[in-house]
Protein backbone atom coordinates (compact mmCIF):
# COMPACT_ATOMS: atom_id res chain seq x y z
CA UNK A 1 0.00 0.00 0.00
CA UNK A 2 1.42 3.49 -0.80
CA UNK A 3 2.86 5.44 2.09
CA UNK A 4 1.28 8.52 3.64
CA UNK A 5 3.84 10.69 1.83
CA UNK A 6 2.73 9.29 -1.52
CA UNK A 7 -0.90 9.76 -0.52
CA UNK A 8 -0.26 13.39 0.42
CA UNK A 9 1.42 13.96 -2.94
CA UNK A 10 -1.67 12.54 -4.65
CA UNK A 11 -3.92 14.83 -2.60
CA UNK A 12 -1.77 17.84 -3.47
CA UNK A 13 -1.73 16.99 -7.19
CA UNK A 14 -5.49 16.39 -7.10
CA UNK A 15 -6.16 19.77 -5.50
CA UNK A 16 -3.84 21.40 -8.03
CA UNK A 17 -5.56 19.85 -11.04
CA UNK A 18 -9.14 20.06 -9.80
CA UNK A 19 -9.83 23.60 -11.07
CA UNK A 20 -8.50 22.74 -14.55
CA UNK A 21 -11.17 24.64 -16.58
CA UNK A 22 -10.60 27.74 -14.44
CA UNK A 23 -6.97 27.77 -15.58
CA UNK A 24 -8.12 27.76 -19.21
CA UNK A 25 -10.37 30.78 -18.65
CA UNK A 26 -7.64 32.60 -16.72
CA UNK A 27 -5.10 32.04 -19.50
CA UNK A 28 -7.65 33.17 -22.08
CA UNK A 29 -8.29 36.38 -20.14
CA UNK A 30 -4.57 37.02 -19.72
CA UNK A 31 -4.11 36.70 -23.47
CA UNK A 32 -5.65 40.13 -24.05
CA UNK A 33 -9.08 41.23 -25.35
CA UNK A 34 -11.46 38.39 -26.08
CA UNK A 35 -11.35 37.24 -29.70
CA UNK A 36 -14.03 34.91 -30.94
CA UNK A 37 -15.53 33.89 -34.25
CA UNK A 38 -18.93 34.94 -35.50
CA UNK A 39 -21.64 32.31 -35.21
CA UNK A 40 -22.54 33.07 -38.85
CA UNK A 41 -20.59 31.55 -41.70
CA UNK A 42 -20.39 33.73 -44.84
CA UNK A 43 -20.06 32.87 -48.51
CA UNK A 44 -19.42 35.10 -51.54
CA UNK A 45 -20.92 33.65 -54.71
CA UNK A 46 -21.13 35.23 -58.19
CA UNK A 47 -24.55 36.68 -58.95
CA UNK A 48 -26.20 37.53 -62.28
CA UNK A 49 -26.10 41.30 -61.85
CA UNK A 50 -27.95 41.99 -65.09
CA UNK A 51 -30.92 39.78 -64.18
CA UNK A 52 -33.69 41.95 -62.70
CA UNK A 53 -35.62 38.92 -61.44
CA UNK A 54 -32.65 37.54 -59.52
CA UNK A 55 -31.89 40.87 -57.86
CA UNK A 56 -35.53 41.56 -57.00
CA UNK A 57 -36.18 38.13 -55.56
CA UNK A 58 -33.00 38.04 -53.51
CA UNK A 59 -32.78 41.61 -52.22
CA UNK A 60 -36.21 43.28 -52.32
CA UNK A 61 -36.81 42.44 -48.67
CA UNK A 62 -33.64 44.30 -47.68
CA UNK A 63 -35.10 47.52 -49.08
CA UNK A 64 -38.66 47.04 -47.88
CA UNK A 65 -40.58 48.02 -44.75
CA UNK A 66 -43.78 46.24 -43.76
CA UNK A 67 -46.12 48.51 -41.75
CA UNK A 68 -47.35 45.51 -39.80
CA UNK A 69 -43.91 45.53 -38.16
CA UNK A 70 -45.18 48.38 -35.98
CA UNK A 71 -46.85 45.76 -33.81
CA UNK A 72 -43.44 44.81 -32.44
CA UNK A 73 -42.13 46.83 -29.51
CA UNK A 74 -38.54 47.00 -30.76
CA UNK A 75 -39.84 48.64 -33.96
CA UNK A 76 -42.46 50.89 -32.35
CA UNK A 77 -39.96 52.39 -29.94
CA UNK A 78 -38.01 53.98 -32.81
CA UNK A 79 -40.98 56.04 -34.06
CA UNK A 80 -43.04 58.95 -32.76
CA UNK A 81 -46.54 57.88 -33.83
CA UNK A 82 -46.37 54.22 -34.88
CA UNK A 83 -50.12 53.48 -34.80
CA UNK A 84 -51.13 56.48 -36.89
CA UNK A 85 -48.16 56.04 -39.22
CA UNK A 86 -49.18 52.46 -39.85
CA UNK A 87 -52.72 53.55 -40.75
CA UNK A 88 -51.43 56.20 -43.16
CA UNK A 89 -49.04 53.80 -44.91
CA UNK A 90 -51.64 51.05 -45.25
CA UNK A 91 -54.16 53.52 -46.67
CA UNK A 92 -51.58 54.82 -49.11
CA UNK A 93 -50.79 51.32 -50.34
CA UNK A 94 -54.47 50.48 -50.71
CA UNK A 95 -55.59 53.68 -52.48
CA UNK A 96 -52.41 55.21 -53.87
CA UNK A 97 -52.22 58.12 -51.46
CA UNK A 98 -53.00 59.19 -47.90
CA UNK A 99 -53.04 62.52 -46.10
CA UNK A 100 -50.46 63.12 -43.38
CA UNK A 101 -52.13 65.31 -40.76
CA UNK A 102 -49.45 65.46 -38.05
CA UNK A 103 -45.79 66.38 -37.75
CA UNK A 104 -45.13 63.13 -35.87
CA UNK A 105 -46.40 60.99 -38.74
CA UNK A 106 -44.50 63.09 -41.26
CA UNK A 107 -41.31 62.61 -39.24
CA UNK A 108 -41.90 58.84 -39.12
CA UNK A 109 -42.45 58.65 -42.89
CA UNK A 110 -39.31 60.69 -43.58
CA UNK A 111 -37.35 58.34 -41.30
CA UNK A 112 -38.67 55.32 -43.20
CA UNK A 113 -37.88 56.96 -46.52
CA UNK A 114 -34.26 57.42 -45.47
CA UNK A 115 -33.89 53.73 -44.70
CA UNK A 116 -36.22 51.98 -47.15
CA UNK A 117 -37.17 52.32 -50.81
CA UNK A 118 -40.39 50.30 -50.71
CA UNK A 119 -43.38 49.35 -48.60
CA UNK A 120 -45.13 45.98 -48.66
CA UNK A 121 -48.39 44.66 -47.28
CA UNK A 122 -48.33 41.27 -48.93
CA UNK A 123 -45.80 38.85 -50.31
CA UNK A 124 -44.08 39.84 -53.55
CA UNK A 125 -45.87 43.21 -53.95
CA UNK A 126 -43.77 46.31 -53.40
CA UNK A 127 -44.78 49.96 -53.36
CA UNK A 128 -42.42 52.87 -53.97
CA UNK A 129 -43.43 55.76 -51.72
CA UNK A 130 -42.86 59.49 -51.42
CA UNK A 131 -43.91 62.24 -49.02
CA UNK A 132 -44.72 65.67 -50.43
CA UNK A 133 -47.13 68.48 -49.55
CA UNK A 134 -48.58 66.61 -46.59
CA UNK A 135 -49.39 63.47 -48.57
CA UNK A 136 -47.87 60.00 -48.90
CA UNK A 137 -48.09 58.72 -52.46
CA UNK A 138 -47.39 55.12 -53.48
CA UNK A 139 -46.93 53.31 -56.79
CA UNK A 140 -46.58 49.59 -57.35
CA UNK A 141 -42.97 48.77 -58.22
CA UNK A 142 -42.10 46.17 -60.84
CA UNK A 143 -39.01 43.96 -60.95
CA UNK A 144 -37.04 46.55 -62.90
CA UNK A 145 -37.81 49.22 -60.32
CA UNK A 146 -36.69 46.98 -57.47
CA UNK A 147 -33.56 45.82 -59.32
CA UNK A 148 -32.62 49.42 -60.08
CA UNK A 149 -32.89 50.27 -56.38
CA UNK A 150 -30.76 47.24 -55.51
CA UNK A 151 -28.05 48.31 -57.94
CA UNK A 152 -28.10 51.83 -56.56
CA UNK A 153 -28.20 51.06 -52.84
CA UNK A 154 -26.83 47.58 -52.18
CA UNK A 155 -23.73 47.36 -54.37
CA UNK A 156 -20.21 48.39 -53.37
CA UNK A 157 -16.96 48.23 -55.29
CA UNK A 158 -14.18 46.14 -53.79
CA UNK A 159 -11.86 49.12 -54.26
CA UNK A 160 -14.11 51.26 -52.06
CA UNK A 161 -13.95 48.84 -49.14
CA UNK A 162 -11.61 49.52 -46.27
CA UNK A 163 -8.42 47.38 -46.19
CA UNK A 164 -9.90 45.31 -43.32
CA UNK A 165 -13.14 44.72 -45.25
CA UNK A 166 -11.17 43.76 -48.35
CA UNK A 167 -9.21 41.20 -46.34
CA UNK A 168 -12.39 39.72 -44.86
CA UNK A 169 -13.99 39.56 -48.30
CA UNK A 170 -10.98 37.68 -49.68
CA UNK A 171 -11.20 35.18 -46.82
CA UNK A 172 -14.91 34.70 -47.44
CA UNK A 173 -14.35 34.24 -51.16
CA UNK A 174 -11.47 31.79 -50.63
CA UNK A 175 -13.55 29.75 -48.21
CA UNK A 176 -16.46 29.74 -50.68
CA UNK A 177 -14.22 28.27 -53.38
CA UNK A 178 -12.67 25.70 -51.04
CA UNK A 179 -14.10 22.19 -51.13
CA UNK A 180 -13.35 21.83 -47.43
CA UNK A 181 -14.60 25.15 -46.04
CA UNK A 182 -17.65 26.39 -48.03
CA UNK A 183 -18.13 29.31 -45.60
CA UNK A 184 -15.95 31.58 -43.50
CA UNK A 185 -16.66 32.62 -39.90
CA UNK A 186 -15.05 36.03 -39.34
CA UNK A 187 -13.39 36.93 -36.06
CA UNK A 188 -15.24 39.55 -34.03
CA UNK A 189 -12.68 42.19 -35.05
CA UNK A 190 -12.96 41.39 -38.78
CA UNK A 191 -15.54 43.66 -40.48
CA UNK A 192 -17.83 42.12 -43.09
CA UNK A 193 -18.76 44.50 -45.96
CA UNK A 194 -21.98 46.34 -45.10
CA UNK A 195 -23.42 46.07 -48.60
CA UNK A 196 -24.51 42.55 -49.62
CA UNK A 197 -23.18 42.78 -53.20
CA UNK A 198 -19.48 43.37 -53.83
CA UNK A 199 -18.15 44.11 -57.31
CA UNK A 200 -14.58 43.02 -58.00
CA UNK A 201 -12.90 43.00 -61.40
CA UNK A 202 -16.26 43.11 -63.17
CA UNK A 203 -17.78 40.20 -61.23
CA UNK A 204 -20.55 40.75 -58.70
CA UNK A 205 -20.58 38.62 -55.57
CA UNK A 206 -23.48 38.04 -53.22
CA UNK A 207 -22.05 38.14 -49.71
CA UNK A 208 -24.43 36.39 -47.32
CA UNK A 209 -24.61 34.27 -44.21
CA UNK A 210 -25.11 30.66 -45.28
CA UNK A 211 -24.53 28.76 -42.04
CA UNK A 212 -24.85 29.11 -38.29
CA UNK A 213 -22.66 27.51 -35.65
CA UNK A 214 -23.53 27.47 -31.97
CA UNK A 215 -20.49 28.71 -30.14
CA UNK A 216 -20.52 29.15 -26.38
CA UNK A 217 -17.20 30.99 -26.36
CA UNK A 218 -15.23 28.48 -24.32
CA UNK A 219 -11.43 28.94 -24.45
CA UNK A 220 -9.47 26.51 -26.60
CA UNK A 221 -7.90 24.89 -23.51
CA UNK A 222 -11.25 24.09 -21.88
CA UNK A 223 -11.20 20.43 -22.94
CA UNK A 224 -7.67 19.96 -21.63
CA UNK A 225 -8.77 21.66 -18.42
CA UNK A 226 -11.68 19.24 -18.05
CA UNK A 227 -9.36 16.27 -18.55
CA UNK A 228 -6.97 17.70 -15.94
CA UNK A 229 -9.87 18.21 -13.56
CA UNK A 230 -10.95 14.58 -14.00
CA UNK A 231 -7.40 13.39 -13.32
CA UNK A 232 -7.33 15.65 -10.27
CA UNK A 233 -10.51 14.08 -8.90
CA UNK A 234 -9.07 10.59 -9.33
CA UNK A 235 -5.78 11.60 -7.68
CA UNK A 236 -7.59 13.33 -4.82
CA UNK A 237 -9.84 10.34 -4.13
CA UNK A 238 -6.90 7.95 -4.37
CA UNK A 239 -4.85 10.03 -1.95
CA UNK A 240 -7.65 10.45 0.58
CA UNK A 241 -8.55 6.78 0.27
CA UNK A 242 -4.93 5.78 0.92
CA UNK A 243 -4.67 8.04 3.96
CA UNK A 244 -7.92 6.64 5.32
CA UNK A 245 -6.85 3.05 4.73
CA UNK A 246 -3.46 3.61 6.33
CA UNK A 247 -5.15 5.12 9.40
CA UNK A 248 -7.59 2.20 9.61
CA UNK A 249 -4.80 -0.36 9.24
CA UNK A 250 -2.75 1.15 12.02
Amino acid sequence: MPSDRTALVLVFVGLLLLPGPAYAFALDAADGPERYRSSAGYAATPIDYENDTVLAEQYAASLTFRPESFQYRHVRDDFRAPNRTREVLETAMATGSATVDSDAVAADVRQLRRNYSFLSAEYDTYHAFTLADGEVTTTVANESDVAAAVREELVVSYDDLSPAEQQTFRKIRNATESDDAFAYRPWNDEPVPDDPIVERDGTYYAVEAVSHTDDFGFPEGTFVGLVASAVGIVALLAGLGTLGYNRWRT
